[in-house]
């Protein structure tokens, strides 16, 4: 698969695609002139962006691509929408590679560890995105769905629901009337360790699963470049508005 950046036309987040990505209340705060967009000098970067996964811990797969080189992709999408607005946006990863050893015999430790070092990597991000993909045995489960740290409150909430708002948009332009999943609690999935360590950084924090690639129509889906960059685009415009206010 071809994880090179994108070329974006020149101008591509213009006043009306802000208002269109829910930053329209804000627009004066995307635009560099309000405290919102303001750039904190105590943070490293503004947005750390966590493509999920790696050839160490592969994640889940369909079609015959594994969520890790999906992540990849979509997360070097994301960067320069994001930059294109004045964000300063650090990836933990640019390669196929995992961020530690990923040597300890207890898998949960393993886990803990790798999104340890990741969420290490972006430094003091304001806030942290982990992309991801969905996966279950049933091949019929479908949809969409963010999940974000209760232990931010409000803020990590907030940020989810304008992820969720915003792909649920970008996929649906597709023609693809994916499955609204929600923006939930990560408490919610029942893991054995009871929470995603991806989102235990001391920042807000979300967890997208934009669609389940054991799904059949969705997995199909992922290997078109316009759905590639539709989910990119839901990213950036969450983000965008969460800053903005929205």
């Amino acid at each position: 698969m071809d994880s090179s950046r994108p070329s974006m036309p020149r101008g591509f987040w213009t006043r009306r695609r802000l208002i269109g990505l829910g930053a329209g209340l804000a627009l004066s705060g995307a635009l560099g002139t309000g405290s919102a967009w303001a750039d904190p000098p105590e943070f490293d970067a503004d947005v750390g962006l966590d493509p999920g996964h790696s050839p160490r811990d592969v994640g889940t797969s369909g079609a015959g691509v594994g969520e890790y080189h999906h992540t990849l992709d979509v997360a070097l999408r994301v960067k320069p929408l994001l930059e294109e607005v004045g964000l300063r946006v650090v990836l933990t990863r640019t390669e196929h590679v995992a961020l530690s050893d990923m040597s300890h015999p207890n898998p949960t430790e393993r886990i803990r560890i790798e999104q340890s070092a990741r969420i290490a990597a972006v430094g003091n991000a304001r806030i942290y995105v982990s992309l991801h993909f969905d996966g279950l045995d049933n091949p019929a489960v479908r949809g969409t769905e963010t999940f974000y740290n209760v232990e931010h409150g409000d803020e990590g909430r907030r940020l989810a629901e304008a992820i969720q708002r915003n792909m649920l948009a970008e996929i649906r332009a597709l023609g693809y009337d994916t499955l609204d999943r929600g923006a939930n609690s990560d408490l919610k999935i029942g893991k054995p360790y009871g929470h995603l360590f991806m989102l235990r950084g001391p920042m807000p924090s979300v967890c997208g699963e934009p669609l389940f690639l054991t799904n059949p129509t969705e997995g199909r889906l992922m290997l078109e470049e316009g759905t590639r960059q539709a989910v990119a685009r839901g990213y950036a415009g969450g983000i965008i508005a969460y800053f903005a206010g929205g």
